[in-house]
């Protein structure tokens, strides 16, 4: 069953973005101690021990993964190991581990013990003295093995003399485990949407829900011309980077992020941005750096048709808007009065500076009332053949203004106005308002 994490709105300013599913870095897990030198739990580490075998993990405590055979003779079948197994769906392609062993210094009889390092049950590193020339004493230090293809790792300790006992104590401790693990594939991302456009509001608003089947959902990048601007986590920790400011794919547990986010919701300030146009995009990140387009690239600001030649994009920048009341009779055509309950039809054109209609353009409809309050009630007024506009009002509108506004660019500033004047009387001859609900 996926985990499920519901993300908070986070508004963001400048940002940027590009359009990629692609695989990044593996990530690293730091065990016992993090990259910071900070303790942790060694999650993910399992501890097995068998005759006079013992395990301890004091790594919470600033302390270690200890396996020991704890006896002078232990019996035949003593074994402790610490053993890591790769998340599913991921797999371990380096280990680098502080290790020390303990009861192996040189001198007596030490042949009937073993310590073995083994990745997938293959023996990488073995210290069993009189039969391993290479073994002369304790390890101490760094072990690093990279270029791994592993499902699990494991350290152990172990009596070699199945049946009988061994001659001495031996041990084995980890003081900081780093596990690099791969994840190859990059996370899923579902009912993606745009709640806002921006081309009004100049907040682009983009919803979608994502899983990852490795390490979880990390969080989501903004790009602006292919450049990260910010980044928008999408995970309560441990879903956060150990050390900010270098590789941003370290954590202190196997699988960091939730396998699930519903509802994410990034906000982009595209005002913000420099003098354009520029691209905008959205894309989701996992654990690994793997990454899943959400929207875009979404051009910002961009004239304002829907598509057209250069020529036709060009001259839209020029947009001029004339409106009026169809069945207004005074040379005034810009003021109606009209009887409550009818419907009142009005008509524009949009054209450019050389006259000519600009069709496929979009004009926001503002509704202001008699207390002052402007209220945007239409993003889509489309312009039609030869820049032609329509909009029926609903016939149970009272008194107001309603302003028609043209943005060259979307989203920036209005560019052309025009506003109608109705009045809206009873069938007594008042003049009609309705009570303020703060809805219309």
């Amino acid at each position: 069953m996926l985990r499920s994490f519901r993300v908070p709105v986070i508004v963001l300013g400048f940002l940027l973005l590009t359009p990629v599913i692609a695989s990044a870095d593996p990530y690293v897990v730091g065990s016992c101690k993090d990259q910071a030198g900070k303790p942790n739990a060694a999650a993910g580490w399992v501890g097995t021990a068998g005759g006079d075998g013992a395990i301890v993990n004091t790594c919470a405590n600033n302390g270690q993964l200890i396996a020991g055979l704890n006896s002078a003779t232990p019996s035949g079948a003593s074994t402790a190991s610490w053993s890591f197994a790769a998340p599913p769906n991921t797999h371990i392609v380096r280990v680098v581990a502080n290790r020390t062993t303990s009861g192996f210094e040189q001198g007596g009889p030490a042949q009937d013990v073993a310590y073995v390092m083994t990745v997938d049950d293959a023996a990488l590193e073995r210290c069993q003295p009189a039969n391993d020339l290479n073994c002369n004493g304790n390890l101490t230090g760094t072990l690093d093995k990279p270029g791994l293809t592993a499902r699990q790792i494991a350290f152990r300790v172990l009596c070699t003399d199945a049946g009988g006992s061994c001659s001495k104590q031996v041990g084995m401790a980890i003081s900081g485990a780093f596990v690099t693990l791969e994840d190859p594939a990059a996370p899923a991302v579902s009912n993606s949407r745009v709640i806002d456009s921006g081309e009004t509001s100049g907040t682009l608003r983009v919803g979608f829900d994502a899983t990852d089947a490795g390490g979880g959902v990390y969080r989501a990048l903004v790009k602006v011309d292919g450049q990260v601007t910010q980044t928008i986590p999408l995970g309560p920790p441990p879903c956060s980077d150990v050390v900010p400011g270098d590789n941003p794919y370290e954590f202190n547990v196997p699988v960091p992020c939730p396998a699930a986010v519903k509802d994410a919701l990034v906000a982009v300030d595209v005002r913000a941005l420099p003098a354009g146009p520029h691209g905008v995009e959205i894309v989701v990140e996992d654990a690994a750096g793997n990454q899943a387009a959400v929207a875009g690239p979404i051009e910002f600001p961009k004239p304002n048709v829907a598509s057209g030649s250069a020529a036709e994009r060009a001259a839209a920048l020029t947009g001029r808007l004339r409106m009026w009341f169809v069945k207004a009779k005074s040379r005034n055509r810009r003021s109606f009065a009209s009887v409550y309950g009818n419907r009142v039809v009005t008509r524009g054109v949009l054209v450019s500076r050389s006259g000519r209609g600009i069709v496929g353009a979009r004009v926001d409809v503002y509704h202001i009332r008699r207390d002052g309050t402007r209220r945007l009630v239409k993003t889509g007024l489309k312009s039609r053949s030869r820049g032609r506009l329509t909009l029926i009002l609903p016939n149970n509108v009272d008194t107001r203004t309603i302003e028609f506004a043209y943005r060259a660019l979307r989203p920036g500033p209005i560019t052309s106005r025009q506003r109608l004047r109705l009045t809206v009387r009873t069938k007594s001859g008042r003049t009609y308002f309705r009570k303020s609900s703060g809805k219309r």
